[in-house]
């Protein structure tokens, strides 16, 4: 695995989600209380694109059926309404340096 930059510090504000392509995965980055945290781009319940989503309570939320989602470690918070267990989102590593917020993947 390496370390890959992703955006300069500072580029989106607190709440925010960004898709990355890194090393040829999409890669879904966020911002949440000053810390960045990665994790992959799409639901375990319909593939449907998270970057889309939004955060809420310190929580992802997929826009399609409100699948939730803890962003630091991709763990699954509850299940969308009305649908049995997904499967957590993958995590990714995550650090500033030299101003870069970059990605291990």
């Amino acid at each position: 695995m390496a370390w890959y930059k992703v955006f300069k510090e500072g580029a989106i504000k607190d709440g925010d989600l960004f898709k990355a392509t890194v090393e040829g995965k999409e890669v879904l980055v966020m911002k949440d209380g000053g810390n960045y945290f990665a994790t992959s781009c799409y639901c375990t319940h319909e593939d449907y694109d998270l970057s889309e989503g939004f955060l809420d309570d310190h929580q992802l939320i997929c826009p399609n059926h409100f699948a939730t989602f803890n962003p630091k470690d991709g763990s699954v918070v509850s299940p969308p309404e009305g649908s049995g267990d997904i499967s957590p989102l993958k995590s990714y590593k995550t650090k500033v340096e030299d101003g870069q917020v970059m990605v291990e993947v």
